[in-house]
């Protein structure tokens, strides 16, 4: 949120997503510099029509923004994630009714969501910034999008989670470690990372920060654990619908992946639609809550876990100050741009000459895409 938001837009945020009232009165005062009591939160609260219990709500509405969930990657996720997301923008609903909808609406799809228990080794972490752990996810990869994320040990904050051109390519992953940096105003105490050879320019420059070789750790990709267990949820919860999605594209010829070309117009056309979509999941996992297991992990929503650890038992300024100079030498000479892209430049000079708008939907994007080829090999 901006700093210039108003009382009233920040507390419509934190409700919305679910915090309870002790969490938004810490992350008021933590961080916005507004105290309040909990009476006075509560009659804020009454007086911009917020409420979780008896709310009113419009079945038929309700029924209709599920059936739009569900065209789309949402249909990969459970009543909770549904419940969730209805929740995050606004449309506040008992968790029954969700769950009722759903499998009123995705009869299929809901005896075909299991839980399947898996036996996990402990994990140990001192508190949020105690240790950041990096990956990249390549299951979307054969058709030209590959994913990395950061993951904050303890709280399990999803701190960064980019499509990219090349998640292999060093400085593009340098350059999100640093943009974490420089937003969260720290770096973390150590750093995991695969063996990868993409890691090698973040290792680098995260030693350098904290002056201490030791201070990174390659591990082998099953035991980043932590960035492991999330790419699980994360496919259930969203690529596979996406992986389903490009693949029907080409069984039925629309795209050929062996196209320079179409690999280009695909990556103009959809780009954008998956990193918008993957923004509203690490949204919706950032603030959904993480329920207690019998597993040594901290239960509570990750971004109260994050910001608010000694509310959750967690130690607190683990983060370590960077200086202004160090970031700026790093950026400057350490991290190259990329390159120009002529395929990327045509397409947006067509879609600018031609009037034709980005896409806000994948029904809207294959559109898109389909126009910009015939443009591109007919010149129509």
């Amino acid at each position: 949120m901006a700093d210039g938001d108003s009382e009233e837009v920040v507390i419509r945020d934190y409700f919305k997503k679910g915090f309870t009232y002790d969490e938004i009165l810490a992350l008021l005062d933590k961080y916005h510099g507004v105290r309040m009591s909990i009476t006075t939160l509560k009659r804020r609260l009454k007086e911009y029509g917020l409420k979780r219990r008896n709310v009113d709500y419009d079945v038929v509405s309700v029924r209709e923004k599920i059936r739009g969930l569900l065209d789309g990657p949402d249909c990969m996720g459970g009543y909770r994630h549904i419940w969730h997301t209805l929740k995050m923008q606004g449309i506040c609903v008992p968790r029954s009714t969700v769950e009722a909808l759903l499998r009123e609406l995705d009869p299929e799809g809901t005896e075909e969501r299991r839980a399947h228990r898996l036996r996990r080794r402990a994990y140990r972490n001192n508190g949020p910034n105690d240790t950041w752990h990096c990956d990249g996810y390549d299951k979307l990869k054969p058709f030209g999008f590959p994913i990395h994320a950061c993951i904050d040990g303890w709280s399990r904050k999803v701190l960064w989670l980019y499509v990219t051109r090349s998640n292999n390519w060093p400085h593009n992953i340098a350059t999100y470690y640093l943009d974490a940096v420089e937003h969260q105003g720290g770096c973390p105490q150590k750093l995991i990372t695969d063996l990868g050879t993409e890691n090698g320019l973040m290792a680098s420059i995260h030693s350098f920060f904290r002056d201490d070789l030791n201070s990174h750790r390659y591990v082998p990709s099953p035991r980043n654990q932590r960035s492991e267990a999330w790419w699980s949820y994360f496919r259930r919860s969203r690529t596979n619908w996406w992986i389903n999605f490009f693949k029907d594209l080409e069984h039925q010829g629309t795209f050929n992946p062996a196209s320079e070309l179409e690999s280009e117009c695909l990556w103009f056309c959809f780009a954008p639609l998956l990193q918008e979509d993957i923004e509203q999941l690490k949204e919706h996992w950032n603030t959904h809550y993480i329920r207690k297991s019998r597993h040594d992990t901290v239960s509570g929503r990750p971004d109260s876990l994050y910001h608010l650890p000694e509310m959750h038992g967690g130690a607190i300024n683990l983060i370590a100050h960077v200086p202004d100079d160090e970031l700026r030498y790093a950026r400057v000479h350490l991290v190259e741009q990329a390159e120009r892209n002529d395929y990327q430049e045509y397409f947006q000079y067509v879609t600018t000459t031609c009037d034709l708008k980005r896409p806000r939907s994948w029904r809207e994007g294959l559109e898109l895409y389909n126009t910009l080829l015939d443009c591109a090999v007919n010149g129509s």
